[in-house]
């Protein structure tokens, strides 16, 4: 496969120099019958004749280097500047006049050597420069080893999480810290993976680098994270059945730190209803919160039958973050 894409931009190159130096014979051939026509003489070739660069050989395409055709690829660059003689006139009458150098023709030459000395400098695939652009360079990733699919982290949620959910799916290789920092990458996406690419590889040496920088960068995730009193100010949605508010309201729950007993999530999740339903739930002998929830469930069923006046409940909202204190050095 490399020798193939390795042909196709050698094939590539070789036809664009071609195309150039078809393009300076004629030019230089317009200039060089322009001058033998005014003086006489052939004076322009000596200063237009291109150089063979045998220099130009990309390291960029590999340790063979180029084909030996291809480093016969002319680039022009002429020793000295081109001097049109004062004497030259494009206003000057007679048989002449057809055959002196036009100004558009001039600067076509002029484009012509810009366009070259940029093609000299084309950058395709530089394998030196690449491996500097790696965070971890001479990782040695085992061969046995398979890539992992992961969670991916936005910027969004709880950083902690994330990295514990990453250091456990990275069990096999955990001591491995070049590894860890290199497959991070896979773990992120959309302004994460941004962070990560704009990373500076002289300053994360370890995994506590990485670690480190990505908690730095995304704590404010934790410091806007739900506590007991955002618990307790939450409230069910007229749409939502007691179920689907339960759910919600459980998962906002796991994310306080510390964590709640569960006689502690009976108690603030009672005081999140209003009438009728608290007065029916605090005195409920509710020893887990699935039972508290079935409970609840119940009275949601009296209340559709006509059997408990209908109360009127307030839209509610949730609130999503998480706090934890983290220490994942391997």
């Amino acid at each position: 496969m490399e020798n193939e894409e390795r042909a196709q931009l050698e094939a590539q190159h070789q036809k664009e120099v071609d195309n150039l130096k078809e393009e300076v014979a004629r030019l230089t051939s317009l200039l060089e019958q322009a001058l033998r026509d005014k003086s006489g003489k052939t004076t322009l070739i000596a200063q237009l004749e291109p150089m063979l660069v045998n220099s130009f050989n990309p390291q960029n395409l590999g340790a063979n280097g180029l084909s030996s055709d291809f480093q016969q690829a002319m680039y022009f660059q002429p020793s000295y500047p081109i001097r049109i003689s004062s004497t030259i006139d494009s206003t000057e009458k007679g048989s002449q006049k057809g055959n002196m150098i036009k100004k558009d023709d001039l600067n076509k030459f002029i484009a012509l050597e810009q366009r070259m000395r940029a093609f000299e400098g084309i950058h395709i695939y530089d394998p030196i420069k690449a491996a500097e652009m790696c965070l971890v360079p001479n990782v040695v990733i085992p061969k046995k080893f398979r890539v992992l699919e992961f969670v991916k982290y936005t910027g969004t949620q709880c950083p902690i999480t994330h990295l514990k959910a990453y250091c456990n799916k990275m069990a096999e290789v955990v001591h491995d810290e070049k590894l860890l920092i290199h497959f991070f990458q896979d773990s992120l996406s959309n302004v994460a993976l941004t962070w990560y690419m704009r990373l500076d590889n002289t300053k994360v040496k370890k995994w506590k680098d990485l670690v480190d920088a990505f908690m730095r960068q995304y704590k404010f995730n934790i410091d806007v994270g739900p506590d007991r009193l955002s618990l307790q100010a939450m409230e069910k949605d007229n749409k939502e059945s007691i179920r689907e508010y339960a759910r919600r309201w459980s998962e906002v729950a796991t994310q306080v730190n510390p964590p709640m007993l569960e006689k502690e999530m009976i108690t603030l999740f009672s005081d999140t209803f209003k009438a009728p339903y608290f007065e029916y739930l605090v005195r409920s002998s509710a020893q887990h919160f699935t039972d508290l929830v079935v409970i609840a469930e119940r009275i949601e069923q009296a209340i559709g039958l006509g059997k408990i006046a209908n109360p009127t409940e307030k839209n509610g909202f949730t609130e999503g973050g998480c706090q934890d204190t983290y220490h994942f050095y391997s």
